[in-house]
């Protein structure tokens, strides 16, 4: 096996229908200044305050920056389910509560993209136009900031650090893995590894290994707990691009933005004998998925361009949709054990910001 540090890029053999179609191209903004790993990224900042300009990235955006409903009618995108084929149909049973979690921040600006719990019960969530990491504690409450350029995927490690890839969006050419100790005074971002690439998923398995998604990219990418690139891993899982991730066990879920609706079933082990689950295939429009949770009965599978959380059932393979009306749904976890959260409730990420509080009918 031989390792190095710096993935090129790779042109992508599948159609992504990423956030590109909407977003200025990365060319347009300029890329940060390279950190050499192990550096320090940046310290906490002030809660509320974003930790670099982003007026000029937003100025990318054009019509669309800072307006949620222009980024909608503008987009191109489907912003509801059905058209040519079969639609996914609702789940069975009473619809969930839907309520807002903490503050709304500012439509667009405020982009909330992934969010993962700390070994103390705090929520982490990425907010990729503001270059940072909040925590939040059960009553919604902003506690803790970390600056980190771009955040994408977000995961506890077994080392007690939150990983984190940074440089995802559409603002950056390349990326970086960045731990935080989410348990430290003034945490600090400090960067592992870097990538030639842009990234955005991100999972953790029990050794530090970090697998990360890639619109730009058509494989996964592995970064040893040493922080370097696993090359013969890599070229293994050439499952084409991908966009959300999470992990159980030595198995990995992996979703895809493409024409096609898919989730991957990816062993750990053997990636090369990845799986496949068709949601949707032409000519249904196909929803583009983001990132996932996973529970022994069901993944949870958000959609950005449709604003709805998929169930797929683990057993059946069976899919329907269990919420819808979340504008760009990027991410979600269960929140069990989060306060008074129970398995029943599900934290929702959005492009609009908003972070949803999904409460589950009972029976």
């Amino acid at each position: 096996m031989r390792a190095r540090r710096i993935l090129r890029v790779v042109s992508g053999r599948a159609v992504s229908v990423g956030l590109a179609v909407v977003l200025a191209p990365a060319a347009l903004v300029p890329a940060a200044a390279a950190v050499p790993p192990g550096s320090v990224e940046g310290a906490a900042g002030s809660v509320g305050s974003a930790a670099a300009p982003i007026e000029g990235a937003l100025g990318s955006l054009g019509p669309h920056g800072g307006s949620a409903a222009a980024l909608d009618a503008g987009s191109g995108l489907v912003s509801a389910p059905g058209s040519v084929g079969t639609p996914i149909a609702a789940c069975p049973g009473p619809a969930p509560r839907v309520s807002t979690f903490g503050d709304a921040p500012v439509p667009v600006v405020g982009w909330t993209e992934n969010l993962a719990f700390d070994a103390d019960g705090r929520l982490w969530v990425s907010t990729t136009f503001l270059n940072r990491v909040d925590a939040y504690d059960p009553d919604g409450r902003v506690v803790a900031s970390v600056a980190v350029r771009a955040p994408g995927g977000i995961a506890l490690g077994p080392d007690g650090r939150m990983h984190v890839a940074a440089g995802t969006g559409y603002l950056a050419d390349r990326s970086d893995v960045v731990t935080f100790d989410p348990a430290a005074e003034r945490p600090e971002a400090r960067i592992e590894a870097r990538l030639d690439a842009r990234m955005n998923g991100l999972v953790v398995d029990a050794a530090g290994n970090r697998y990360l998604t890639s619109l730009d990219v058509p494989a996964l990418t592995r970064v040893t707990a040493a922080g370097e690139v696993d090359d013969d891993w890599t070229r293994r899982a050439g499952i084409g691009v991908s966009n959300g991730i999470a992990i159980e066990g030595d198995t990995a879920y992996v979703t895809q933005s493409t024409t096609r609706t898919v989730v991957l079933k990816v062993p750990l082990d053997r990636p090369e004998a990845t799986t496949t689950r068709e949601l949707t295939t032409p000519p249904e429009i196909a929803r583009g998925l983001d990132d996932l949770a996973v529970t022994p009965q069901a993944l949870y599978v958000t959609s950005w361009t449709t604003g709805e959380v998929f169930r797929v059932d683990r057993g059946t393979g069976d899919a329907c949709v269990l919420v819808g009306g979340i504008p760009r749904a990027t991410a979600v976890v269960v929140a069990d054990g989060f306060g008074e959260f129970g398995p029943d409730d599900l934290l929702v990420t959005s492009l609009h910001g908003p972070i949803r509080h999904v409460r589950l009918a009972e029976g």
